[in-house]
């Protein structure tokens, strides 16, 4: 009888160290994937700046084409608008004072 308690006694003693250990590999797995998914969290939220930016330049892309046809009119288009915003920004100051 105490023969077959102390066997008993070691398996589960085993089976507790098993456990432990699988514990251990499952925790230090845990910390690796979820390292693993902030590196991803963090691409994605670059990714997407990047798209963003990406398409806003496509938008002023297309509006710049759509308000000159050729690259002389585009230039000269614009030297017009950036004119229009230094007054703009001026008359801002001006309002301020």
């Amino acid at each position: 009888m105490a023969g077959n308690l102390l066997s008993e006694l070691e398996s589960l003693k085993a089976k507790i160290q098993e456990t432990g250990a699988r514990i251990r590999a499952l925790e230090e797995r845990n910390r690796t994937l979820m390292l693993e998914n902030e590196d991803l969290r963090r691409q994605t939220r670059e990714a997407l700046s990047e798209r963003d930016r990406v398409r806003q330049d496509c938008e002023y892309l297309e509006v710049s084409h759509k308000l000159a046809d050729n690259p002389d009119t585009l230039v000269a288009t614009r030297r017009r608008l950036a004119g229009l915003i230094r007054n703009i920004d001026r008359c801002l100051d001006m309002l301020k004072e």
